[in-house]
């Protein structure tokens, strides 16, 4: 089973990606601590991470940098922040793909399985890339 570390806020919104992608074999963590995202990253050391921009304390952008200081793990930014300058910053941050809010569950998945499948070796699920 493959571990989501999902950094998102709004309880509501994450509680539905857990229960949404639990249904295709993947473990949603749900971040706790947004005061420090990268102790939960490492704590978990998720396979992918979903990340929103707008978080209290420092912002998705900061969050990815400093996850990119240490892993390569696959990061899909899901905001409803969707200007192109905000899609270009977050590519530039680390990003390696954007869903903008609102969103539909069947593009996140597909988005999640093809970012899964490029970066592990099918049914490898304890090895992390860093």
């Amino acid at each position: 089973m493959y571990k989501v570390l999902i950094v998102e806020d709004d309880k509501a919104l994450c509680n539905s990606i857990k229960e949404g992608i639990s249904k295709w074999n993947f473990e949603g963590i749900a971040v706790q601590d947004f005061e420090d995202v990268l102790k939960e990253f490492a704590k978990h050391n998720p396979h992918l991470v979903i990340m929103d921009i707008n978080l209290p304390y420092f912002d998705g952008f900061y969050w990815c940098k400093k996850i990119r200081d240490i892993s390569k793990v696959p990061i899909i930014f899901l905001s409803s922040r969707d200007s192109n300058m905000d899609i270009v910053m977050a590519v530039n941050m680390g990003g390696d793909d954007y869903v903008t809010k609102p969103f539909s569950m069947d593009i996140l998945l597909a988005k999640m399985q093809a970012l899964i499948r490029r970066a592990y070796s099918y049914g490898q699920v304890d090895e992390q890339i860093i």
